[in-house]
């Protein structure tokens, strides 16, 4: 079986993660699978993405043409079905989803869209969703990596014998290594007065994130007299917005916005507690980092979080959109040190059994089997 993995990359990321990790898996227990990796050149971004994947021995293909170039794009995707003999595409992002359904119509490839969640953070991305969600129809079978986005496609009409639920996984053993002090005392150093707890945040600066009430969330427990620091790492188009309401709250000195950093996973062990603020998510991948790392989590209830956190056992589920009860979450911790440290080995393990890619490929697996045909005549792929 010769499978393409087709994305959209503008850096390296979650996502990423998650295709290079699959693809290594596979090529360790299923050797007869053929996998490629591949991205839309995103001017350049998509470049770290497929360095990152040859290092690791994977086989990559870059592309040439991209959007607005919609038939070059088809055609040279098309081109590359044919001549490695594709038998199946996994198609990340509307991008994908819609060349791999315009270059395989006619032809006996199979797609399968891999639905991470949707975000509605302006005109533009709604009707990019909009049009996915139609796209998501058109698929051969869509693999949703949580429960929560797997009930989204069921409410579009999709049959439930056409989308699985596989979650997102994670190679654990990245934060097998002894602390690194240096990191928390770059944490540290960002504050005036040194924090008794650091909480932690990681993502797009963007709406669906909710970054704006966790800085609420702060103000709150500073007034009400806890000793915390946050620090947000990331950027986007929400920087500007959210450092001025960081001044309207005047917690200049609590709240930190270093930007992009290439070492969380040397600062995720660092932080004190680990905050998801999200409204809206697929599966954090930025969750099973954090506890996998030991560090205990507060999320809001969007998505697949509960699917990963347990509440009260491996971290704190909050309602979403609530500022307060956001708060509320994170001083239920700061008022009990030996829960905290309970909820940090839990978490770990659960992460460690529940979460790996060989559970991950295995499930994978099932479905390209069911997918794709045993015996077919490649020859006769495309007219």
């Amino acid at each position: 079986m010769n499978i393409l993995t087709l994305t959209t990359s503008p850096f390296y990321g979650g996502p990423e993660r998650q295709m290079i990790g699959l693809a290594e898996t596979l090529t360790e227990v299923a050797p007869e699978i053929h996998h490629y990796l591949s991205s839309f050149p995103e001017k350049g971004a998509a470049r770290p993405f497929l360095e990152k994947a040859a290092e690791k021995g994977l086989e990559t293909i870059k592309l040439t043409w991209d959007f607005p170039h919609l038939v070059r794009a088809t055609m040279e995707v098309r081109k590359v079905l044919r001549e490695r003999k594709i038998d199946l595409v996994l198609a990340n992002g509307h991008k994908a989803r819609c060349i791999s359904w315009l270059a395989t119509r006619f032809s006996p490839v199979k797609v399968i869209g891999v639905s991470r969640g949707w975000t509605d953070e302006n005109l533009k991305m709604r009707c990019y969703n909009q049009f996915d969600k139609w796209l998501h129809k058109r698929m051969t079978h869509i693999i949703a990596v949580s429960e929560g986005q797997a009930e989204k496609i069921r409410r579009l009409g999709i049959p439930e014998n056409r989308v699985t639920v596989i979650r997102n996984a994670i190679r654990a053993d990245r934060f097998e290594k002894p602390l690194d002090f240096r990191f928390r005392e770059k944490l540290e150093a960002m504050f005036p007065e040194k924090p008794t707890c650091i909480l932690g945040a990681a993502g797009r600066l963007s709406p669906e994130k909710g970054f704006d009430l966790l800085l609420d969330a702060v103000h709150l427990l500073k007034t009400r007299g806890f000793s915390v620091g946050l620090v947000l790492f990331g950027d986007g188009f929400l920087r500007n917005a959210l450092e001025t309401k960081i001044d309207a709250l005047q917690i200049h000195d609590f709240a930190k916005l270093p930007g992009f950093t290439a070492d969380l996973d040397d600062f995720l062990p660092c932080f004190d507690i680990f905050v998801q603020s999200s409204h809206s998510e697929g599966l954090p991948n930025v969750l099973l980092e954090a506890m996998a790392a030991q560090t205990i989590v507060v999320a809001t209830n969007v998505g697949g979080t509960s699917e990963v956190v347990v509440h009260d056992v491996t971290g704190i589920i909050v309602p979403p959109n609530d500022s307060e009860q956001l708060a509320q979450g994170i001083q239920t911790l700061l008022n009990d040190s030996d829960k905290m440290q309970k909820m940090k080995q839990l978490g770990k393990e659960r992460i460690q059994n529940l979460f790996t890619f060989s559970q991950q490929t295995e499930q994978y697996l099932r479905v390209f089997q069911k997918i794709v045909p045993q015996s077919k005549d490649k020859a006769t792929s495309f007219s």
